[in-house]
């Protein structure tokens, strides 16, 4: 019933006039990685996802479905409201309703980590709002627009001529011409790829695991939000550059290398194009499950080589992106990952790749308190906000931002 439910697009959304815009519409704005389904669908399987979109009505509803690997949290945002916490429902969400009549412009967040599988976005009923003729897209727009205003290009441009000081059409000379749709600037972008700390994990103070969770919160978009830039996160609990939590040699297990082009955690296909999206900054935030177990740790040799092939794995994937490699927050593992993580990029940079930085959170001593973590391990929002404004000096420095 529900899947025969989803191919037909119904909900119930009472008897108020409503118009539904599939996820795919241009009105749909995204941020992270979401693929477009046939259907006019939009599937993310990873945290902190953005979409947002603006209507004009009293109310808006949101049609989403999982693979049902679990609750899945997102955050949603009104106009200048606050941020509000949501469990997604399978079908339909009420968001927001009620409302006085006019403009409005949301925002939702994906906040759990995209182990807990991928959500399927149908798409949004705006309550009040009338049903709409669909708008034609100029070319220059066209296909999926994403947050930060790029756009695919599709079909032919048009050929024009210069008649005295007025450009006209080759098809009538007579006939003056649109004048070229000026593209938005090309935003700043982060990419983080990293571990629970990455994701966020414990910043909520109750709940099971993945309810304490928060990608919103995490350094990564922090940092991003500090330097008004957009993010992806790529953040994976439990694993390692070149180990993950618990495993014992000869450390055969899926470790960071493959997230680099999954599209979801869960699945290894479809795959991320790098055509896709185009970071100045990414981040690898791994260490900590490499090295917290003394005993079944990599040697720092065999990690220095391992984790020189994961940065040159992202490198053939981001060939133009600043590269910060960053140590654990936890000062223990901190210590442990430098002679590798430090070695292979110091090996790198000495080949001839000077846009990869090793990036010491501990360098001046201990950059996180007792009071900042929950465990030694995982930072509070106070301990993210700390890590987030390291960042972005070294940001601010490298890539010349203000």
């Amino acid at each position: 019933m529900v899947l025969a439910l989803l191919a037909a697009g119904l909900v119930f959304c009472g008897t108020a006039a409503a118009s539904f815009v599939p996820a795919a519409s241009p009105r749909i704005k995204t941020m992270g990685r979401w693929i477009p389904a046939d259907n006019g669908s939009l599937y993310a399987g990873r945290g902190g996802v953005v979409v947002s979109t603006q209507f004009e009505g009293t109310g808006v509803q949101v049609q989403m479905y999982s693979d049902s690997q679990g609750d899945c949290w997102w955050l949603k945002k009104l106009d200048d409201g606050p941020l509000i916490r949501f469990k997604v429902q399978m079908g339909m969400n009420v968001l927001f309703q009620n409302l006085p009549m006019g403009k409005h412009t949301l925002f939702m967040i994906r906040d759990t980590e995209g182990m807990r599988g991928v959500t399927i976005l149908r798409g949004f009923y705006f309550i009040g709002e009338s049903e709409t003729p669909a708008v034609s897209v100029p070319t220059a727009v066209q296909g999926n627009a994403n947050h930060s205003g790029t756009a695919a290009r599709t079909g032919k441009p048009t050929h024009n001529k210069t008649v005295g000081k007025k450009t006209v059409s080759k098809k009538n000379a007579n006939a003056p011409v649109t004048p070229p749709v000026q593209k938005a600037p090309r935003r700043r972008s982060i990419e983080i790829i990293g571990d629970s700390v990455a994701a966020g994990a414990f910043i909520y103070p109750e709940g099971d695991y993945f309810q304490r969770e928060s990608s919103y919160l995490a350094f990564g978009p922090r940092l991003a939000r500090m330097l008004n830039a957009d993010w992806s996160l790529v953040a994976s609990s439990g694993e390692g550059a070149v180990r993950n939590n618990e495993e014992k040699p000869p450390y055969n297990a899926m470790h960071a290398g493959e997230q680099i082009e999954r599209a979801f955690y869960s699945q290894k296909e479809p795959r991320w194009s790098n055509q896709m999206d185009d970071p100045d900054l990414v981040i690898l935030a791994y260490g900590e499950n490499d090295f917290n177990d003394e005993v079944n740790r990599p040697s720092d040799a065999y990690f220095k080589e391992q984790y020189k092939e994961l940065v040159l794995k992202l490198r053939q994937f981001r060939p133009n992106s600043v590269i910060f490699c960053m140590t654990p927050s936890n000062i223990v593992t901190s210590r442990r990952s430098v002679p590798g993580m430090g070695g292979a990029v110091a090996e790198l940079r000495a080949a001839g790749d000077t846009n990869v930085y090793f990036v010491d959170l501990n360098a001046r001593g201990p950059l996180l308190g007792p009071s900042d973590t929950l465990d030694g391990v995982h930072p509070l929002a106070s301990g993210h906000d700390k890590i987030a404004l390291y960042l972005r000096a070294y940001a601010r420095a490298v890539l010349g931002w203000n």
